[in-house]
């Protein structure tokens, strides 16, 4: 387990919150799809990489892009902290799926406020999430909901035909918040 102690830790908290009721409970896991709620308390973040991970690292197509998982891993990190930040008390929601070679991860929350993807100030502590997650992910973007908002993201974790390959007519990737 790459956690460890983290882990167990992680899921000990989840436990004594009500995160994790019992043995019977378990996340909608169907045709590699993830949906699962949790708590908007600090302890929700690891919780969500812990179970996101451990559900995506599983999948056919990002085992071939074991990086994806590590890109996903922080992604929904990103947008789960977020959501603990602004949602206020109501439950949050997190998604994960593949489909076509693409990793969707989706943290819904009850706030109707949209974020603003910006650069902090050098000296500022925090304020980078939604930027890191601009550049990690292929698309991002928000979409409101009947309860509040969708902040999506996807991440390409299907190897490119000429993976591997260099072309020299061909600039690398480039992604941005925009």
């Amino acid at each position: 387990m790459r956690y460890g102690h983290e882990a167990s830790r992680t899921a000990l908290w989840a436990r004594f919150l009500g995160v994790v009721a019992t043995d019977s409970w378990r996340p909608l896991v169907e045709a590699h799809q993830l949906t699962f709620t949790l708590p908007p308390t600090p302890v929700a973040v690891p919780v969500a990489r812990h179970r996101v991970r451990e559900a995506i690292a599983a999948w056919p197509t990002v085992l071939a892009m074991p990086e994806a998982v590590d890109t996903v891993e922080l992604v929904v990190s990103e947008l789960v902290t977020n959501a603990v930040r602004y949602a206020g008390h109501q439950p949050i929601g997190v998604r994960a799926q593949l489909s076509g070679g693409v990793v969707r991860v989706e943290v819904s929350d009850a706030s109707r406020a949209a974020p603003k993807p910006a650069l902090p100030d050098t000296d500022s502590e925090g304020g980078r999430g939604l930027f890191l997650v601009g550049v990690l992910a292929d698309r991002f973007d928000t979409a409101p909901t009947d309860s509040g908002k969708c902040c999506w993201a996807e991440i390409d974790a299907a190897v490119p035909p000429s993976a591997g390959a260099v072309s020299a007519s061909a600039p690398p990737k480039q992604r941005s918040c925009t």
